[in-house]
């Protein structure tokens, strides 16, 4: 493993090489960024970094120490996440970590800890946190990730240094594509375009079954929506609430789609996310106007937020279609 396997992030990588040339580690760091860039890869590439026994800032894959952490048995290193059958990060997880970290490491200068989406750590759980924090042991690197500092009490904020990462270009995620994942032109060019920044994004989409033949239904059927009849909206919505399910990026598709009709309508050179789609979104400009595209684009959000509360998701897909059929023009 190196940075090198994350692609771009050019900023982060330096600042985070500059630490170890400097050996000026923190005790503590909170990754963050959007979801889908890789902070946990990153953090993980850190430590491994920060244990390569050549002191190069970057792991060499070689080295005693970098075969131990890519074979998951540095024993100097640990990665705290949810537990099987739980939702969350629980006090007693921390409590372990607490009494773990007490002992002095076994083969390195340092121990290090991942917390990877620490907001699912319970209030108690970072309460208790916080104490290790303060009064950290010299050896411990405590390493917490999260899309959002904001998602934690802000005296575990204060304690950590951030690290921040970017939405990169799309050059460097077709460019990641095709020489890391060996995907052709064209597909390198469609994911990294959908995903928007996100390498992890790209990559998920480009594995995620039937993903071209369920996004093809989905454009268009929204493209012809006013053509549709009640029953068609049903039977389409019970089958998007089982894809949603699996995690497919159906609020995020609704959303570029309503994107692309307002970049189109408004001449911008800005390229459109589903420039495969380009002639059907082209024909769907006129049939919406600039307010009804805004309107439309806070309701997919609001639906969006709806369907991840407690709200009967069987019947949240007819509502927002049928919106969507009433907003759109003979």
């Amino acid at each position: 493993m190196s940075f090198k396997n994350i692609p771009g992030q050019f900023k982060t990588k330096k600042i985070l090489k500059d630490t170890i040339k400097k050996n000026r580690i923190s005790h503590a760091y909170l990754f963050t960024g959007n979801k889908g860039l890789g902070k946990s890869e990153m953090a993980r590439e850190f430590a491994q970094a920060i244990f390569c026994n050549r002191n190069i800032a970057d792991g060499c894959g070689e080295c005693i120490s970098c075969k131990k952490f890519e074979h998951d048995n540095h024993p100097d290193f640990h990665v705290i996440d949810v537990k099987e059958d739980h939702s969350s990060i629980l006090i007693d997880q921390i409590r372990e970590l607490q009494k773990e970290i007490s002992y002095k490491p076994y083969e390195s200068d340092y121990k290090i800890y991942i917390i990877d989406n620490a907001v699912r750590m319970t209030e108690q759980a970072q309460n208790s946190l916080l104490k290790t924090l303060e009064e950290p042991p010299e050896y411990a690197i405590i390493i917490l990730t999260n899309e959002d500092k904001n998602d934690l009490i802000s005296t575990i904020v204060s304690r950590c240094q951030e690290v921040k990462l970017y939405n990169q270009p799309e050059e460097v995620i077709k460019k990641y594509l095709r020489d890391e994942k060996n995907f052709n032109k064209e597909e390198a060019a469609l994911y990294a375009t959908l995903a928007r920044g996100k390498y992890k994004k790209a990559v998920n989409l480009a594995l995620k079954e039937d993903f071209i033949d369920k996004r093809d239904e989905i454009i268009k059927f929204i493209a012809n929506i006013d053509k549709k009849d009640n029953f068609e909206i049903f039977e389409l919505s019970e089958k998007l609430t089982n894809i949603n399910e699996s995690d497919f990026p159906l609020f995020e598709l609704l959303l570029s789609l309503f994107r692309d009709i307002l970049v189109l309508k408004q001449d911008e050179n800005d390229e459109i996310i589903n420039f495969d789609y380009k002639e059907l979104i082209a024909e769907a400009v006129n049939n919406f106007n600039i307010k009804e595209i805004f309107d439309l684009t806070n309701q997919i959000n609001q639906y969006k937020r709806y369907y991840y509360g407690n709200i009967k998701k069987e019947l949240l897909f007819p509502s927002l279609f049928l919106k969507i059929r009433s907003k759109k023009k003979e």
